[in-house]
């Protein structure tokens, strides 16, 4: 089972464009998105290996209308988990070893603009095992195969923190650290 990859609430569980496979103005959502606070601590969801740290948004990663931010892709048992719209920490390096709950990044904000919704979230994609790079789904292309759902893992671990239950199809969910919804 994973670990909840946030240090800390405030959590707000995506609705809309925030989940995984939903429809957007340039592309078909990858991950989900996990709505925080700047700077909070990112946390192994698994041991595993880092397999790649790269740019993610911003203009070196050919989304200019986003702030730049990068991604780090970590690869264990249940695949490759990428860790995206952070700030990898300087221990965060290709062949790195993480065990799971290691601090590896602090989030970043992402949008540029007030959109309505919080502007800084972990944005977290999983792989299949082999992976070694995030990937882009085009508007009306499938599914990349390499591409997997990680809501339920996420949902799983969420439960498990004792902190609120998510049923699909639920609205945004809003926790404080001290559990309280």
């Amino acid at each position: 089972m994973w670990r909840w990859p946030l240090f800390e609430g405030p959590v707000v569980w995506p609705d809309g464009p925030g989940t995984f496979g939903a429809r957007r103005k340039h592309d078909v959502h990858t991950g989900v998105d996990l709505y925080t606070w700047p700077g909070m601590s990112v946390l192994a969801v698994e041991p595993g290996v880092v397999v790649a740290v790269e740019d993610y948004t911003g203009p070196n990663a050919g989304s200019p209308w986003w702030l730049p931010t990068q991604a780090v892709l970590v690869e264990g048992a249940s695949g490759v988990v990428c860790y995206g719209e952070v700030a990898p920490l300087k221990k965060t390096v290709v062949g790195a070893r993480v065990a799971r709950e290691d601090c590896i990044a602090g989030v970043k904000s992402v949008l540029r603009s007030n959109k309505g919704r919080p502007m800084t979230m972990l944005h977290l994609e999983l792989y299949v095992a082999g992976t070694r790079e995030s990937v882009w789904w085009r508007l009306d292309e499938p599914r990349p195969p390499e591409l997997l759902d990680p809501t339920e893992l996420l949902r799983a671990a969420w439960e498990a923190t004792g902190r609120g239950r998510v049923y699909p199809g639920q609205g945004p969910l809003v926790s404080n650290s001290d559990g309280t919804s």
